[in-house]
């Protein structure tokens, strides 16, 4: 008996060698693991993004003509019923614009770089500005005093 468990051990070693062999000259000839069924192929890999971004402004009312301001230098003009569209380098910071319009609050905003985007601007009348959030009343030119009393108050 003792010469018949060798033979079996043995038998069970060959076949688990053949086996494992077959299953990685499988795995060499295709080296991606079969994907379950119903999940989708992983997207190919694309070409690197454009090393330049589109920023497009537009304003509401479309009607006026505004001016984009980057600090002290001017960007560009809105045209009335047109955006103005600027090229920056990509991942090239935030730009930090003020839109001026001529009877409108002026309105400041970010535009990012990471990708194109689009920035819509409403312009606020300067008779409607008490309907914005955190509209203070103006103060009097005398800063709400009481008039000066000439005899100092004795």
């Amino acid at each position: 008996m003792s010469a018949a468990r060798p033979k079996r051990w043995w038998l069970a070693a060959v076949l688990l060698a053949s086996s494992l062999a077959g299953g990685l000259a499988l795995q060499a000839a295709n080296p991606s693991p079969p994907l379950p069924v119903g999940v989708a192929a992983p997207p190919p890999p694309s070409a690197p993004p454009p090393a330049t971004v589109k920023i497009v402004f537009t304003i509401n009312p479309s009607n006026k003509k505004a001016f984009v301001f980057w600090g002290k230098r001017r960007l560009g003009i809105i045209a009335p019923h047109a955006p103005l569209v600027v090229q920056r380098p990509r991942d090239s910071g935030p730009l930090d614009v003020v839109v001026k319009s001529e009877g409108y609050i002026p309105v400041q905003t970010r535009a990012y770089t990471f990708a194109d985007t689009k920035v819509a601007v409403k312009l606020t009348a300067l008779d409607q500005k008490n309907t914005l959030l955190g509209y203070r009343e103006e103060l009097p030119p005398d800063g709400g005093a009481p008039p000066p009393n000439p005899d100092g108050g004795i």
